[in-house]
């Protein structure tokens, strides 16, 4: 009865060994997916956030752009000062072009602040997985440890067994 009982912790730490070497691998597949550089990490971070700071420029600018856009009877005005006296078909024709012109550029200023918030969410979320990165880095160390540790006393605890083995053989051959 011991020995089919000593069978069943052999055959379980024997289990959790491969069970362990089997959480490793998929750790590591999983860290050689997401593992990034430091290096690569800052240069993208960098081109990304200057890519965001452009893309949040030129939404202002499409801010600004619409705001003087609701306001064409001063560009009118501007015009006339420099260029003479409009017709009153031109001065409804600048109107209507104005009209438009303020939702498109209000649609572009909207696009842009779009862009620069999606670069910013993907920033950070690269910032998460280079985390993420190293403490799967530091599971899979801990890990390997861990399994090393199973399988030196998985081997003495063979061990142990043989030398069972053997004393009750060797009592049993001496009567």
């Amino acid at each position: 009865m011991p020995s089919k009982i000593d069978e069943e912790l052999r055959q379980y730490k024997l289990f959790k060994i491969q069970e362990t070497n089997v959480r490793i691998r998929q750790f590591q597949q999983a860290y050689s997916k997401i593992k990034e550089n430091i290096a690569i990490k800052f240069s993208k971070n960098v081109t990304f956030n200057l890519l965001k700071i452009a893309f949040l420029l030129l939404s202002i600018c499409s801010l600004v752009i619409t705001v003087f856009c609701f306001l064409p009877g001063e560009f009118i005005l501007l015009i006339e000062e420099y260029e003479g006296p409009l017709s009153s078909s031109e001065k409804k024709g600048i109107v209507i072009i104005f009209r438009y012109l303020r939702f498109l550029f209000l649609a572009i200023a909207a696009i842009f602040y779009l862009l620069s918030y999606l670069l910013k969410l993907n920033n950070r979320k690269r910032n998460t997985i280079y985390s993420l990165s190293h403490l799967l880095e530091e599971m899979i160390t801990y890990l390997e440890k861990s399994s090393d540790e199973e399988k030196r006393k998985y081997e003495q605890y063979v061990d142990f067994l043989a030398k069972k083995e053997r004393s009750s053989s060797t009592k049993n051959n001496n009567p």
